[in-house]
Formats: C-alpha cells, sequence, structure tokens
C-alpha cells in the first residue's frame, strides 16, 4: 500500500477516535488498486434464522438448568431414598450385626454402613442394645 494511504488512514482513526474504519482493498486488472473506506460504528446484528436461534437458546437454557441443578441437588439424593423400617424388640442373644442380615437377607446391604444407619435413627451406640429395647432396622 501506498504511504499516502496509510497516513490518510491514521489521520482518520486519530480524528475520530469513535469510529472504526474497514479498509478493503480489491485489485483490478493488476493495474491499480480500488480503495473502498467503510465507517462501522454500532454493530447491527440480524437474526438470520429465528428457529434456529431460539432453539439455540433453548438448549443453553436447559444444559445450564441441568448444571445448576446437578451441582446444587447432589446433596439431597439420599434424601430423596425411601426407607421402610422394621420396628425389632430385641432378644436375648442378638446383635445389630444378625438383626441387619435377618432383615436384609438378599445381601445388597452393606452391613457396617446398615449398622451405623441404625445407630443414628435410634441414638444408641453399637453395643449399648440389651434384651427388651425396641429398634427401627431399615430395610433396603
Amino acid at each position: 500500500m501506498s504511504e499516502n494511504f496509510q497516513t490518510f488512514v491514521r489521520k482518520s482513526i486519530d480524528m475520530n477516535r469513535t469510529c472504526v474504519y474497514n479498509a478493503i482493498r480489491t485489485n483490478v486488472s493488476k493495474r491499480k488498486t480500488v480503495i473502498e473506506m467503510k465507517e462501522t460504528g454500532r454493530h447491527h446484528y440480524r437474526i438470520a434464522n429465528p428457529v434456529r436461534f431460539f432453539v439455540f437458546i433453548f438448549i443453553c437454557t436447559m444444559i445450564f438448568a441441568f448444571a445448576t441443578f446437578t451441582v446444587l441437588g447432589s446433596g439431597s439424593a439420599s434424601a430423596a431414598a425411601v426407607h421402610t423400617y422394621a420396628q425389632v424388640t430385641v432378644s436375648e442373644n442378638d446383635t445389630l450385626w444378625g438383626l441387619i442380615e435377618k432383615y436384609n437377607p438378599d445381601g445388597r446391604v452393606n452391613v457396617r454402613s446398615a449398622i451405623y444407619d441404625v445407630c443414628e435413627i435410634n441414638d444408641i451406640d453399637a453395643g449399648d442394645i440389651q434384651p427388651g429395647d425396641t429398634l427401627f432396622i431399615p430395610v433396603y
């Protein structure tokens, strides 16, 4: 590009800093260069395909909602589980381990965690059960 044009562009930009100038250079049959200046201020955007735009906004909203509920709702997953409890009266020689295995015979439950749950529900320690005590045993 010629020095005159570069100087013109610099001066034009310096004179009006609020506008942005785009220089478009086009070669016309290799003899001369046609330079066209376009002043662009505010950008005006047009939605080319409204259906695609609103589908995009809908999908973004769903992803945002899913991520939000996943992060905020992750602590309440165990609270949503419904447990049934068996009310058991402790007999002589009963242990928590044996009671849990008796009321959960299929072996799906981790007995240690179930003992912890029983102690939390009944507000006792594992060695504090006596014959005649009434306990609530979760049935998983």
